[in-house]
């Protein structure tokens, strides 16, 4: 059984770099190129270049799981559209998060369960551990800021409200077409699958 990581809490959903960098593989169409324009040119405006690095490292992992066409879409789309695209990539990159969507969000939004508490991922996180060592052994700091940092992400992905609501995802025809090729991954969005 795979690891679950927790390396998520490097930086949130990074919406915004996730841009920039979708931005300049479709200019430049490779991965390599891309690397070395962000950090020579210090796209992310960091003040230092082992931050830049780190958040490239990140957002780099999530966004080569994207086609060529969802990573255009995340370069030139709406902000719906944006932010379903790194949703996805952050869905397939962290098998926690895919996990935790189908197996909490979806059945709680389709029971009109609407809040999504601590508890809720506090339940799971556990259940979890029960089967992945790294989760079990991770320090109560890190169990604490993962928890955070994933309610940040899912928020800035717009699955959440400030209040920790579910929201219907408004995906539209281009959106879902993106996604048909992964029918059961359009689940990811509550209020669609």
């Amino acid at each position: 059984m795979p690891k679950y990581s927790l390396s998520f809490t490097t930086g949130a959903a990074l919406i915004h770099e996730s841009v920039l960098v979708a931005d300049l593989y479709v200019e430049l169409r490779d991965w390599s190129d891309v690397r070395d324009r962000v950090l020579e040119n210090n796209i992310f405006q960091t003040r230092t270049a082992s931050t830049s690095k780190k958040l490239y490292s990140e957002v780099s992992k999530r966004l080569k799981l994207l086609s060529d066409e969802q990573l255009s879409l995340l370069s030139e789309g709406t902000e719906v559209q944006t932010k379903a695209m790194v949703w996805l990539a952050i869905c397939r990159y962290y098998k926690f998060f895919y996990d935790f969507t189908i197996e909490v969000i979806i059945p709680q939004y389709e029971t009109a369960r609407f809040l999504l508490t601590y508890e809720d991922y506090n339940a799971f996180f556990n259940a979890k551990a029960e089967w992945h060592d790294n989760l079990d052994s991770a320090s109560k700091q890190t169990k604490v800021k993962a928890r955070q940092v994933f309610f940040k992400m899912i928020k800035e992905c717009g699955l959440i409200d400030h209040s920790n609501e579910l929201q219907p995802q408004k995906i539209d025809k281009k959106l879902i077409k993106v996604l048909q090729a992964s029918s059961d991954e359009l689940r990811l969005y509550p209020g669609i699958g």
